[in-house]
């Protein structure tokens, strides 16, 4: 999958060193992290670990996804804001087993995708509350 340039810009800004041995482990924002290779999404840390490459999307809901990020955010805030799978699936041509692996993967990062959400999609309180809502009905099944 390829990034807009914004939407790489703005994971490689969230990224950091997962190298214990390093000075910038964990410190997000330290400018340790370089791009290594832009068309394939790859960025590493020029920190004291001289750290291997890692695609920028690591540890977070888009990681190994091939579709666009617009598309798979659309499609989760279309589910957020209450329309049912069904019709999100029409209106995003997308299959359903897809939109639940996207609600699971969201599930699997609340707290990152939860600021996201009220930061980027303008969501509001409530209708955060009715995805996880409806992340958590799903789950069960």
């Amino acid at each position: 999958m390829t990034l807009s340039q914004e939407d790489f810009e703005l994971l490689k800004s969230r990224q950091y060193c997962d190298d214990p041995s390093c000075s910038h482990y964990q410190k997000v924002g330290a400018g340790n992290i370089k791009i290594y290779c832009r068309k394939y999404n790859q960025v590493y840390c020029n920190g004291s670990c001289a750290g291997r490459p890692f695609v920028v999307t690591k540890g977070t809901v888009f990681y190994g996804l091939k579709t666009p990020l617009k598309k798979v955010v659309e499609t989760l805030s279309m589910v957020a804001r209450g329309m049912g799978v069904n019709n999100t699936c029409a209106q995003q041509q997308v299959t359903a087993d897809s939109v639940l692996d996207w609600i699971v993967r969201a599930g699997n990062h609340v707290n990152e995708l939860t600021a996201y959400m009220q930061q980027e999609m303008h969501l509001d309180q409530v209708q955060i509350d009715e995805f996880w809502s409806f992340v958590l009905k799903k789950r069960k099944i």
